[in-house]
């Protein structure tokens, strides 16, 4: 007996106000043409709303937070909705999301690893819903090169901050500040923690409860303080022992 064939890529659909937001993902779905396939980007609920009735579509990526009608106002509105993955910078709207039976939770700024566990999810969970387009040619999905840059949501909107420009990351209340080669700060509402698992840690070190620092900056060590591109940085005396070996092991 044959084996089932395997279903079509998901075809998908971004519905965002935000055109970064659209650059990314669909930058992450070109990656993975076995799996996914864009079918159109909408800014706006309500366009979605009209392009629904009449477009097929299997997953919808689903921002919350949009002008005139919501995300959440919108997936109420649809009788029949596809699976909808929603992306939002905050998390106080999951519990609600959840309950309204959303596949997935993505929280902005999204890394593509956690993008590719979703879209592999719900593309081997989906049943065959298009039999009628002709089966995808294996396709393996090529692992992406080492991110090198991450993007941080500001005042003025989302912004991408490449890991060679960041020298240093310092904690500031509810908010962190990013000190940039530039002179440049910027400041997002990121916490610590969630900064030192989005950096490399081959390249930045935490060497303090309120500072993470950019490895191919540091210029010495003087006493419990480092000299990152000009600037003095405390050592904590927890982080010691770690910042050391870091040093003696570049």
């Amino acid at each position: 007996m044959s084996a089932s064939p395997a279903p079509a890529p998901l075809r998908c659909l971004l519905v965002d106000d935000e055109p970064l937001a659209h650059t990314v993902l669909r930058a992450y779905l070109d990656r993975v043409p076995g799996l996914a396939t864009w079918v159109s980007s909408c800014y706006g609920a309500v366009e979605a709303l009209t392009l629904l009735r009449t477009t097929p579509v299997d997953v919808l990526f689903l921002d919350v937070d949009m002008p005139e009608l919501t995300g959440l106002e919108l997936l109420r509105a649809l009788p029949q909705p596809p699976q909808v993955v929603l992306c939002t910078a905050h998390a106080t709207h999951a519990l609600e999301a959840f309950e309204l039976g959303v596949a997935d939770y993505l929280l902005k700024p999204i890394r593509f690893e956690r993008f590719i566990k979703t879209i592999t999810r719900l593309h081997t969970s989906a049943p065959d819903q298009h039999p009628t387009a002709a089966p995808p040619v294996a396709v393996p999905v090529v692992a992406p090169p080492a991110p090198d840059s991450l993007f941080l949501k500001t005042d003025v909107g989302t912004e991408r901050v490449r890991f060679t420009e960041l020298r240093c990351v310092e904690g500031y209340g509810n908010f962190v500040k990013c000190h940039l080669v530039t002179g440049r700060t910027l400041l997002t509402a990121e916490t610590m923690k969630q900064m030192e698992s989005e950096l490399p840690a081959a390249q930045f070190v935490r060497v303090h409860k309120s500072y993470l620092v950019n490895l191919q900056f540091v210029e010495r060590l003087s006493g419990n303080s480092l000299v990152v591109n000009g600037r003095e940085v405390p050592v904590g005396s927890t982080f010691r022992a770690e910042v050391l070996r870091r040093l003696q092991g570049r």
